[in-house]
């Protein structure tokens, strides 16, 4: 939920209400718009959803709402709620945790070498890296490479990109997310012809050790 709303706020309108965060980046895309929450009030959720959703609906915007939640009832009361409004349900995903104070870390191709992204430059060729993995020929020009550019590079920024080398060639890339107080990991990517080598591990393990150097105990991951 952190990295949602803190990649988009550099970008466009982010609040925190009624135990929900909801942000507008004006795109055109649903993602790049919507509200995040992990719960719904036990009372009167028709009201709070109906509250939520009148920014977009009175901008015309498109959205996704994210519920980070497990299958419970209530969870299934919400889903009914959001689709009498409309909203259709496009995904369901695993989210995942890991214990980095348990954790042994993987072993990396002895060849791989990963570097952390220091400057406009590095975060070029990671997004290059990214949006070629992940077939998305415009993911390099997108709103998401945009708001982790406003954030920079400096200890302080919530997102910390990583690149791999592969012998003479840059092939893989991931994202550690620091905000909510875990480690969270993105955009693990490889190159279609370098998959299969163990660059993910190494670009996950990076990630996972400098969460784990900053004192963090947990890592989570949605699938």
């Amino acid at each position: 939920m952190a990295h949602v709303s803190l990649l988009y706020e550099p970008l466009g309108e982010v609040r925190r209400e009624d135990g929900a965060v909801w942000f507008a980046s004006g795109g055109d895309a649903p993602h790049e718009n919507g509200v995040l929450r992990a719960g719904e009030p036990s009372r009167d959720p028709g009201t709070s959803i109906d509250r939520l959703l009148r920014p977009f609906r009175d901008r015309r915007l498109p959205m996704m709402w994210w519920v980070f939640e497990p299958p419970t009832r209530r969870a299934r009361e919400l889903n009914a709620a959001l689709r009498s409004r409309g909203l259709v349900l496009t995904s369901d995903l695993p989210g995942m945790a890991l214990d980095l104070r348990r954790l042994r870390m993987p072993r990396s191709p002895a060849e791989a070498t990963v570097q952390r992204v220091v400057d406009p430059e590095g975060l070029a060729l990671w997004a290059d890296i990214v949006g070629r993995a992940f077939g998305s020929d415009d993911y390099a020009q997108g709103r998401s490479v945009r708001g982790f550019a406003a954030w920079g590079f400096a200890d302080e920024a919530p997102f910390r990109h990583f690149l791999c080398r592969l012998a003479d060639e840059w092939v893989g890339a991931s994202t550690l997310s620091l905000g909510g107080g875990v480690a969270g990991l993105a955009n693990i990517a490889t190159l279609p012809h370098a998959r299969r080598l163990g660059v993910g591990t190494a670009v996950a393990a990076a990630a996972l050790r400098e969460g784990a150097s900053l004192g963090l105990g947990t890592a989570v991951l949605s699938a």
